[in-house]
């Protein structure tokens, strides 16, 4: 909400109307990428405390640099849609429908562990293409674990048929055996799938 020529910040009683629930969801935003900070252990990096850095101090700004943040098209709420790297390597190579952009409490999360703290904003996913546990959600639709999303330029394009199925490894590589690596059970490679609150999974101090 800055003007694109001085990029000072617009502000005017004529515009008040239309500019405080843009203010609403900016603060909105700047809140959970710094949190999303926190929850990737990265308060403390040098992007932060280097005073040689352009974000030193400004943790906030650098969240909004790093991470994207799309609106949900059922409830109109703002969440995590990736990195921002990832987000300009789906721009380049495909488009997704906007019926497609989901937040984790309009999703369909039938059999998902519902955090009684956090509820299903930070709900953590099975890889898509493989039995792991996703480390990445991009293209604001897609969670992978970081084997798959290394490769997914090749993965993303192919049909559900021709994914090989449970137990998979990274990049979709069929393992020998039949027990799951997760050992749950779950849909068949290719969709999204829940394995319950990741705050409180992975970071027990929240």
């Amino acid at each position: 909400m800055h003007c694109p020529l001085c990029n000072a910040q617009i502000s005017h009683p004529a515009l008040t109307a239309l500019l405080k629930p843009l203010e609403s969801l900016l603060q909105d935003v700047s809140e959970k990428a710094k949190l999303r900070l926190e929850y990737d252990g990265l308060l403390n990096s040098p992007a932060i405390t280097s005073e040689t850095s352009e974000f030193y101090q400004n943790p906030v700004t650098f969240a909004m640099e790093r991470y994207v943040y799309v609106l949900c098209s059922k409830c109109g709420k703002a969440y995590f849609g990736g990195e921002a790297s990832c987000q300009e390597a789906l721009e380049s190579s495909t488009t997704f429908n906007p019926e497609e952009l989901l937040c984790g409490g309009c999703s369909d999360i039938a059999g998902a562990e519902i955090c009684g703290r956090h509820g299903v904003e930070y709900l953590e996913y099975k890889c898509r293409f493989c039995c792991s546990v996703a480390v990445y959600f991009c293209f604001a639709s897609t969670h992978f674990c970081a084997g798959c999303h290394a490769d997914f330029q090749r993965l993303m394009p192919m049909p559900k048929a021709s994914l090989s199925q449970c137990p998979v490894g990274p990049r979709c590589s069929q393992l020998e055996g039949e027990e799951c690596p997760l050992k749950v059970k779950h849909p068949p490679t290719g969709e999204e799938f829940s394995l319950g609150c990741g705050i409180c999974r992975n970071i027990r101090t929240f």
